[in-house]
């Protein structure tokens, strides 16, 4: 039992100094072995290498260089609309996105500012296939000078996220790997509770960095399957329309909330003097009754 707890130890100690190098823990975890050296100790670092799964093969030079790229797209539109028919754009796009279905279009926001107004303005942004996309574009500027309006702007981005992905992949298979190799080494070993503890430790760290890596690897797999789409509403306004505006109906959409304002401070105004009155009308009382006793006693003694 002594040389499966010594194992235990060493290779808990290589998971440990792994440091997030996850293609660097084979060789350390192997001459933490040899340094060992009983003949046991190899017979199971023999056995624990056969039950756990091979790690997967380094990838050949030049493989990365073949890989397509993978690219992550981003348009945005800036559309000038007339202000009556810019509100029914904006669900036309949404009705249109919407129809295409969950897995194909998706809306991530949706504005809309005085839809009624004469300066209404709105934004939308969609996540979809690149086709859909694509065929989206295709029609838009129809649409747009149909209803009257034009293509203000239009700008395309594109992310380069290939080394992320291949990386992330890459560091999350020799993650597996290691988590393999613990799991098989913690169903056989029968060693001290401690060296047990210390496997189910290093086992849990390394899962925990696993799910992490995926979900990132996930997202950024999102990321290139779909492009996002981002089109921003402005009104047309013609520069001799007039303003609305009248301090009349003004005043009187205003006058519930003024008149509450008003009450507000003299409720106010009320709570700050009240503790004022309540000391200074005693006090002025009593001063005007010493001063009239103070007349009454010079009144008193004049005639004597």
């Amino acid at each position: 039992m002594m040389t499966g707890a010594v194992l235990l130890a060493a290779l808990a100690l290589a998971a440990c100094g792994n440091g997030g190098q996850d293609g660097g823990f084979r060789d350390r975890g192997d001459a933490a072995v040899d340094a060992a050296s009983p003949p046991q100790m190899y017979e199971m670092a023999l056995s624990s290498r056969q039950a756990s799964p091979a790690p997967p093969p380094p990838p050949q030079a030049g493989a990365q260089e073949e890989q397509a790229a993978l690219l992550a797209y981003a348009h945005n539109y800036g559309l000038r609309l007339p202000a009556r028919v810019l509100a029914d754009v904006h669900t036309a796009h949404q009705q249109a996105c919407a129809a295409a279905g969950g897995s194909v279009c998706r809306v991530v926001s949706a504005t809309i500012n005085d839809p009624d107004g004469e300066r209404p303005s709105g934004a939308l942004e969609i996540r979809a296939r690149p086709d859909w996309i694509a065929s989206f574009r295709e029609r838009l500027a129809g649409e747009v000078d149909e209803a009257g309006g034009n293509i203000q702007s239009e700008n395309t981005s594109v992310d380069d996220l290939t080394t992320q992905i291949v990386d992330g992949e890459a560091r999350l298979r020799a993650q597996t790997a290691l988590r393999d190799r613990l799991q098989a080494l913690l169903e056989t070993n029968e060693g001290p509770m401690a060296d047990i503890l210390a496997v189910e430790r290093e086992l849990a760290r390394v899962q925990a960095d696993i799910d992490s890596r995926a979900s990132v690897i996930a997202a950024l797999r999102t990321r290139v399957e779909t492009s996002r789409l981002t089109l921003h509403y402005h009104p047309i306004v013609s520069q001799t329309s007039p303003v609305r505006f009248n301090p009349i109906m003004q005043a009187l959409e205003d006058f519930t909330d003024t008149l509450s304002e008003g009450v507000a401070a003299v409720i106010v105004f009320i709570a700050v003097i009240l503790p004022w009155l309540i000391l200074l009308i005693p006090a002025v009382f009593l001063i005007r009754w010493l001063l009239v006793r103070r007349k009454r006693k010079k009144a008193v003694a004049k005639p004597s």
